[in-house]
């Protein structure tokens, strides 16, 4: 209250030098008696930045103990002079900064205010809070101060107005993935709601990809992602695999907790990486996250993670009360496993399993390849439920289930790859999808694998 009225009498004393600024502020409320929708408030544009030293006044006197009846002093430089220049403040259409190199899906790329201290400490008793539930009863239940800080507000109403198609895209995609995640994350000692991280960071999208390298829902850099077990070839990108990237990403975030004590700076470190943070936590000694902003560049993004995690979150939680009512979210893929032997066909798979190859594709998107991978400890393949036993009775009579034989050439002086293809009985186009190549140049000494003929599948 004291820091409202503080910014009251500025914006008097500012309006009465500069002239006033019309500020529009849109409130929609649903007629339902029964349960009435909040407002949404657009966000306001102050017409000239604050100073430091007012500035420094306002959050002293927010933190210390209100009394609205004491009489409020302005510090001879708070106010701007009428010679200097004002600098105005960009809308929220203006262009936002990004991390060389960087690509940001619409919801990382979401701009607005920066997270506080205050909100940050509030979302972490929150987060702490659920954390020590038992696991069937381990979900967030923000607190009021948080749903109603302005910045959680600001993204609210970002997502609701200025992102509402794809976020609406986003929330009916996540009806394929969330009751498998929030299982998962509950079983490693996580609040389910964590899943929301994956809306701001890849739209519940298992192909979601950016420039720096970052794939899938839970968008791990290569190097991340085979530290927590996930596998990365020319045949297979485990990323893309919900439950495996699921597991991976929880055990990321346990990591992070312990690593940083914070859950805030533990958020911030998956988005920015944890190298990354490490970095600037050893070189600036931050006690707080304001301090660690003010001392370091991290992105745009990282600053505004948590707030966006916090709107997504109850947006997610609560679709309705925030205009996303008439979202139909997709319905949980159920699938049974098999386990095959070989370098198959997904087209030949499929016809056995009386489905077609974007079900087989949409079921198993760490697949990178039209076929399954070749290898002696086999690969775990997902059918439709209910498919199995078909498949498992046609799998049997087809010729695809002999065992192949595989060799390994090496690549001898004057060997080309057409060369090699042909003594072999292969096909150059075939013989470099099987070793990843993407073009005919050899070297001596390379292996190339050459397979003869289909491996054998097994039902798991």
């Amino acid at each position: 209250m004291r820091a409202h009225a503080v910014i009251f009498g500025l914006s008097l004393a500012v309006s009465g030098t500069y002239g006033c600024v019309s500020v529009n502020l849109r409130a929609s409320v649903k007629n339902d008696a029964a349960k009435p929708a909040p407002l949404a408030i657009a966000p306001q544009l102050s017409p000239a930045p604050l100073s430091s030293a007012l500035l420094a006044l306002i959050r002293q006197q927010d933190l210390a103990d209100e009394n609205l009846f004491a009489p409020i002093v302005f510090p001879e430089n708070a106010l701007p002079s009428k010679t200097e220049k004002l600098e105005v403040m960009e809308s929220p259409a203006t262009k936002v900064s990004k991390a060389p190199g960087e690509t940001l899906t619409a919801l990382q790329r979401a701009p607005g205010p920066r997270a506080d201290d205050r909100l940050l400490d509030l979302v972490e008793k929150d987060l702490q809070k659920a954390v020590e539930q038992p696991n069937e009863g381990r979900r967030l239940q923000f607190s009021k101060a948080v749903v109603g800080n302005p910045r959680v507000r600001y993204f609210i109403n970002y997502f609701s107005k200025h992102q509402k198609e794809p976020f609406a895209k986003a929330l009916a995609r996540s009806g394929k993935y969330f009751t498998m995640m929030a299982k998962v994350l509950r079983e490693e000692g996580l609040p389910e709601d964590f899943a929301y991280l994956a809306l701001v960071e890849s739209y519940f999208s298992p192909q979601a990809s950016s420039r720096a390298g970052a794939v899938g829902l839970w968008q791990f850099v290569p190097v991340t992602a085979r530290q927590y077990g996930l596998k990365i070839d020319g045949w297979i990108d485990e990323r893309r695999d919900p439950i495996k990237s699921t597991r991976a990403a929880a055990a990321y975030l346990k990591d992070l907790h312990r690593a940083f004590d914070r859950w805030y700076f533990a958020t911030a470190a998956y988005n920015a990486g944890q190298g990354a943070m490490e970095k600037v936590m050893q070189s600036s000694q931050p006690k707080n996250f304001a301090a660690l902003i003010e001392k370091t560049k991290l992105s745009v993004e990282t600053r505004n993670f948590l707030p966006k995690f916090v709107a997504a979150a109850l947006i997610a939680a609560n679709p309705e009360k925030y205009g996303f009512g008439n979202v139909v979210k997709e319905a949980q893929t159920e699938y049974e496993e098999i386990e095959v032997r070989g370098n198959l066909q997904l087209a030949s798979l499929a016809e056995m399993a009386a489905t077609d190859t974007h079900t087989l594709r949409e079921l198993n998107p760490a697949l990178l390849r039209t076929q399954t991978p070749p290898g002696e400890n086999g690969y775990i393949l997902r059918l439709p439920a209910g498919h199995a036993s078909t498949f498992e009775l046609a799998y049997g009579q087809s010729r695809e289930t002999e065992e192949a034989r595989i060799v390994t050439h090496e690549v001898k002086r004057g060997e080309t790859l057409f060369s090699i293809a042909r003594h072999y009985g292969q096909q150059v186009r075939a013989l470099m999808e099987l070793n990843g190549l993407t073009d005919s140049h050899l070297r001596i000494g390379q292996k190339l694998k050459i397979i003869f003929e289909e491996l054998r599948g097994t039902l798991r």
